[in-house]
């Protein structure tokens, strides 16, 4: 406590081990003090302050030099798509045409199409229609989500609709897609119903009547997008609806749906309509219903659709409703006529003997066939019948009471059949949360980047973290989801990586969160829409890069047209996100939110940092750590290329600089830690320059990618990371210790929004796995132990959550190992399959 009361009224006086001409531009020097160390040159890899990007206003060099080895092209030369390079073609484009691509949705699928179909699940009380399911969320939800998908032809999921008192599934299957020339061959989504077992209790009338009503909603916009009017066959039979489309992404279809058993009523309603409409179709439906519920005077009624039918075969918008006694199955199929080969698009009979085999007995068997080739190609690729355990036995890891019931590990020391069933829900939610969208989205604009301009349509494809409330792709979460994706399907992640390099803007800089079209706006308050191009954000999808080249997934002509692409964004960051000092980053963005201090770009949102944001001072740890993985991984791509540039890169010499200068400027000798550095406000009101001195995530980053010298420190962040009082906890590392680095309470820990700053999240507890596995556990008794216990403690508590909870969740408190925040959050949680399987 004498140490603290000291430095806060003297400040920093410590020293640094270096001296001035050591060729490190530490933590005590800057260019006045020691111009030899701090001054830079050009092919240093770090664009100084004395250094300009290529094409630079003569009139804003104000002195500088332009240097393209370490500050870029302004405006970089417009790169060709990497689309054919990827393996992304036709028969790959084929296969992906239809997805369940709209993870808002309680199930909704749609074409990869800028001229699209969407398709959509709606259900309700007969009689009350106000309590419309179609948002995916879990507001009188009990559970739900995908527990089998594949990301390409086959998913299956869950939902316990407590307020309802039902258990709603839908199980969608492809067929034909693989042919280039199938136009995304067919496909059909078996949604079934039945009571659920603690329906007694439930206050919704499904358990009353014994029905329910569900909606099935198709629109298609774009070029030549036109149906015709629904055809209802009554009751007597299995096919209930049938009707006819043509789209510019898929040509002529056929959609029907199929009851194995009666149903109650049958109505429908189609018409023209613009793309507005389709974002809120469960309100449209609901304004549908006002002439049923006008008959009612009053009383309750069953409400229906209109059965009307407007613009001939120009309506773009339908919907057919279906009331059913439960237990029901009913079979909605979309039958493509290019790939079955059908020719007269009104022969009824043809398309019925071409689907066959997409609806009743033939679906279920087709449905059986898929859940075996899910499950065996699971176990082949993440192999955790093989893998051992080691339950969780200190007092730290002591299970609450219920906890039991859901143990991660046997007595023999293999995982159970809990931690395999959360296994395959992490990767079928991964794949099943797969987003497409296209539209416009929103920029601010210099000088003073306080407006928000809307720019023209743009497409994206991306994992995302959450259906409920985050069902879009964010640029730090990417990297992480396509580690699981990649070893599951490469192809997809080539994929994904290219859209998103695609929204690559001129300059380099990448929109962090992707508020593309209605749809992803829908629901979110407009002052999140508008992207700062000034803003970063960690350049994870490097990370996923990188597993594509280890495991053999990245052809040459794939990274070789990517290569420089990612060098311009390389440029970006040391341009915009350098620090004052050479060799220094800091993130922009940093600004004080309802009373809350935020740095938003570095994805750690209220992490603490200094307690004043200096453009001049502030050098942010985590920062130099991903700048320098972007010149590692850039090395890489140069070696695996085999170029030997001239003059050279200097990708290479740039990480080792990094590496030496994160000793040099981050590392602080008395509390045997890395830490950020930058402006703090003492006591006496004098501002000064110190390290930044918590315990956390933060701290780590120099060990999670690799940058840590090998002995005495990283055993000091061992040590550090194994410290109860400090990071580890019962459900994994802590984002923040509780205790300060000269002892006490961390007086910012749990503290306000108390997002980043104690609980526990996953993506950063697998980055720690790694670098232990791979790197720094090895000859480390410490490490081989903190190891084992740290993935024992996350895999028993995730599979205990999962099983009493039914949801994987955001974050975990570190004290209980409560899931918290949102759920289903199978964004970069779901790296607790790779955590189990111990692939990293």
């Amino acid at each position: 406590a004498v140490v603290a009361v000291a430095y806060l009224m003297f400040g920093d006086q410590r020293q640094r081990i270096g001296v001035c001409g050591d060729g490190l531009c530490g933590y005590d020097e800057d260019f006045s003090s020691c111009p030899k160390d701090c001054k830079g040159s050009c092919g240093d890899s770090f664009c100084s302050r004395f250094e300009a990007c290529v094409g630079t206003p003569r009139n804003q060099l104000k002195g500088r030099t332009e240097c393209p080895s370490d500050c870029g092209h302004c405006t970089a030369t417009p790169t060709p798509s990497c689309a054919a390079e990827a393996g992304m073609d036709a028969a790959h484009n084929s296969s992906m045409l239809w997805g369940t691509y709209r993870p808002h949705l309680f199930f909704g699928t749609r074409t990869r199409s800028t001229s699209p179909i969407y398709m959509g699940v709606m259900w309700h009380h007969p009689y009350q229609p106000d309590k419309m399911r179609y948002d995916a969320t879990d507001d009188g939800i009990s559970k739900y989500g995908w527990v089998e998908h594949d990301g390409k032809s086959f998913g299956h999921q869950t939902i316990d609709d407590a307020t309802l008192g039902v258990q709603v599934n839908t199980t969608f299957v492809k067929s034909k897609h693989e042919d280039k020339d199938s136009k995304g061959g067919d496909w059909t989504v078996r949604v079934t119903g039945k009571r659920l077992h603690s329906s007694e209790s439930a206050t919704g009338g499904a358990n009353k009547g014994g029905e329910l009503t569900l909606i099935f909603h198709m629109a298609t916009f774009g070029k030549s997008g036109g149906m015709a009017g629904t055809t209802i066959t009554g009751s007597n039979t299995d096919l209930i609806a049938i009707r006819e489309g043509r789209s510019h992404a898929t040509g002529n279809f056929t959609i029907g749906v199929y009851s194995s058993s009666s149903v109650t009523k049958v109505s429908h309603f189609s018409m023209k309509t613009d793309d507005k409409h389709n974002n809120v179709a469960d309100i449209f439906a609901k304004n549908l219903y006002r002439p049923s519920l006008e008959k009612g005077e009053g009383q309750p009624v069953m409400v229906t659709l209109p059965d009307e039918h407007h613009h001939d075969r120009n309506a773009n918008t339908a919907f057919i409703a279906v009331v059913v006694p439960t237990p029901f199955v009913l079979d909605f199929v979309f039958t493509n006529h290019q790939a079955n080969k059908l020719n007269d698009v009104s022969d009824g009979a043809a398309v019925q003997a071409a689907n066959e085999g997409m609806r009743g007995d033939g679906l279920t068997n087709l449905i059986e066939q898929r859940r075996d080739a899910f499950n065996s190609r699971f176990e082949s690729t993440f192999k955790l019948k093989e893998k051992t355990c080691t339950p969780s036995k200190s007092s730290l890891y002591k299970r609450s009471k219920g906890e039991a019931k859901y143990p991660a590990c046997d007595k023999e020391g293999k995982l159970t059949t809990h931690a395999e069933s959360l296994g395959k829900v992490a990767l079928s939610q991964m794949m099943g949360g797969m987003s497409y969208l296209h539209g416009t989205w929103f920029k601010a604009t210099p000088p003073f980047y306080n407006n928000s301009i809307e720019q023209s349509s743009v497409v994206s494809f991306s994992a995302t973290p959450c259906r409920a409330g985050f069902a879009r792709g964010f640029l730090w979460d990417e990297g992480f989801h396509q580690l699981l994706v990649a070893r599951w399907e490469p192809a997809i992640t080539r994929d994904s990586l290219l859209h998103w390099f695609a929204l690559m803007q001129p300059d380099g800089w990448i929109p962090r969160e992707h508020f593309i079209g209605g749809e992803a706006r829908r629901h979110i308050e407009a002052r999140w829409w508008t992207q700062n191009p000034t803003h970063a954000n960690p350049p994870t999808l490097l990370l996923a890069l990188e597993v594509l080249m280890d495991t053999g997934e990245a052809p040459k002509d794939f990274l070789r047209c990517l290569q420089p692409k990612i060098a311009t964004w390389l440029d970006w960051f040391r341009r915009t996100q350098k620090g004052h000092a050479l060799h220094s980053f800091r993130w922009s963005g940093r600004v004080v939110t309802e009373g809350i201090s935020h740095t938003l770009s570095s994805g750690l949102d209220d992490y603490p940092r200094s307690n004043m944001s200096s453009t001049l001072r502030d050098r942010h740890v985590d920062l130099m750590g991903w700048v320098a993985t972007m010149l590692r991984i850039m090395a890489k791509i140069e070696k695996a290329l085999d170029q030997t540039p001239s003059p050279p890169s200097g990708y290479a010499a740039g990480w080792d600089a990094l590496v030496k200068h994160v000793e040099a400027v981050h590392w602080d000798n008395e509390t045997k830690m890395y830490a950020d550095r930058g402006m703090s406000l003492l006591p006496s009101n004098k501002q000064e320059e110190a390290f930044v001195e918590h315990f956390g995530y933060i701290s780590l980053f120099p060990f999670l990618l690799g940058m840590t010298p090998k002995g005495e420190r990283s055993e000091a962040v061992i040590s550090i990371m194994s410290d109860a009082s400090h990071l580890r906890s019962k459900a994994g590392l802590r984002s923040l210790s509780k205790t300060s680095p000269r002892g006490g309470k961390d007086l910012v820990y749990g503290t306000q929004e108390d997002y980043w700053r104690g609980k526990v999240w996953i993506c950063i507890n697998y980055l720690a796995l790694r670098a232990l596995k791979t790197t720094y556990a090895e000859g480390s008794e410490e490490g081989e132990k903190l190891y084992t216990g740290l993935r024992s403690a996350i895999v028993d508590n995730m599979v205990s959550q999962y099983g009493r909870k039914g949801f994987i969740f955001e974050q975990y408190d570190d004290k209980s190992g409560e899931g918290l925040k949102h759920k289903p959050f199978a964004g970069w949680s779901a790296l607790v399959l790779l955590i189990m399987a111990e692939i990293y």
